[in-house]
């Protein structure tokens, strides 16, 4: 009995021993190589970076026909805003930029974003814009045929979410799937008490 606790003991230690870690690589720095303002489309209508100067944006990049890592993410996206109070909401947003342009209209994507929180915002537009869009912000995706897959194809892409500072600046670093949601609200929260 004695040796079972110690095992998990140990385990709840490593545990917050990686939380910390986690938490410790989730930085302000600013990826000067990178970012920039865009232009694509919305339910509602054009979408730009500009619009959200003065908030901080979490961005991913996805589709809808994703099974697993797309919905994963604007759930923990989700969770994060859940955590936030209503004066803490209206300075965050979150867009899902669809990489499945053909499929995701922007009424299937208000649709589809809608079923995790009415703060994530969907947008589409011409395939080149968003290459162009997700090159800029470093994001490499590649769609392959798959006959195994319900839609015929997948489209491979980073499960990282990428935060635009309140200035409009796009940091370097990313948040990973491994963080947690108490994590990303705490670097949300240190974001939104930095000055424009």
């Amino acid at each position: 009995m004695n040796c079972l606790f110690k095992f998990f003991l140990a385990l709840a230690l490593q545990g917050m021993i990686t939380t910390a870690v986690l938490a410790s690589e989730l930085s302000a720095r600013v990826d000067e190589n990178h970012g920039g303002d865009f232009n694509l489309l919305a339910a509602d209508g054009p979408v730009s970076l500009e619009q959200y100067r003065g908030r901080v944006v979490l961005i991913f990049f996805g589709f809808t026909a994703c099974p697993d890592i797309c919905p994963i993410a604007l759930s923990v996206i989700s969770r994060v805003f859940a955590e936030l109070d209503a004066e803490e909401l209206e300075k965050v947003g979150a867009l899902f930029v669809s990489l499945d342009p053909e499929r995701d209209t922007a009424e299937v994507l208000l649709a589809y974003t809608g079923y995790f929180h009415p703060g994530i915002v969907g947008i589409t537009g011409q395939i080149d814009d968003i290459k162009q869009f997700a090159t800029s912000y470093g994001v490499r995706f590649e769609r392959k045929e798959m006959t195994s897959s319900p839609i015929g194809y997948v489209i491979s892409h980073p499960p990282d979410i990428l935060v635009v500072d309140r200035n409009g600046q796009l940091l370097e670093s990313r948040i990973k799937p491994e963080h947690s949601v108490a994590e990303i609200v705490a670097y949300t929260r240190s974001l939104l008490a930095t000055r424009e």
